[in-house]
């Protein structure tokens, strides 16, 4: 979110804060899904790594969307690594290659210096 700051400049204000540097990975990935609906993608993009890309499960920029279900308990769990399913709806992509509607979109965590990050992700796990 872009606004004008005091002085009449134009600054970035994120909308939604970054989680702490020791936050679990079900922090991290609903910061992201609420950052994602906000359209910030500042700290949604923050919250990945450089393998998490639009066409490898980032959405902020790619796909609109207008919610998402509250996530449950992970997919998967190896040491270091989580997998976890949510439930989106999105406006579509321009593309097509995300329909319109509802869909279950899978979000992969691992564990990097420390901090759990988004890896990946996608329609399937």
């Amino acid at each position: 979110m872009t606004l004008r700051t005091a002085s009449g400049s134009w600054g970035f204000v994120r909308a939604v804060p970054p989680p702490q540097a020791d936050a679990s990975h079900a922090v991290v990935l609903e910061t992201y899904l609420r950052a994602l609906l906000a359209e910030d993608c500042v700290t949604a993009q923050a919250l990945g790594t450089d393998t998490f890309t639009v066409g490898n499960g980032e959405l902020c920029e790619a796909v609109e969307v207008s919610a998402f279900e509250p996530i449950g308990e992970p997919a998967g769990l190896r040491a270091g690594e989580v997998t976890y399913s949510t439930v989106l709806t999105t406006s579509g992509s321009d593309d097509g290659s995300i329909p319109p509607g509802r869909l279950t979109w899978f979000y992969s965590l691992a564990e990097r210096d420390g901090e759990w990050r988004l890896v990946g992700g996608g329609s399937g796990p």
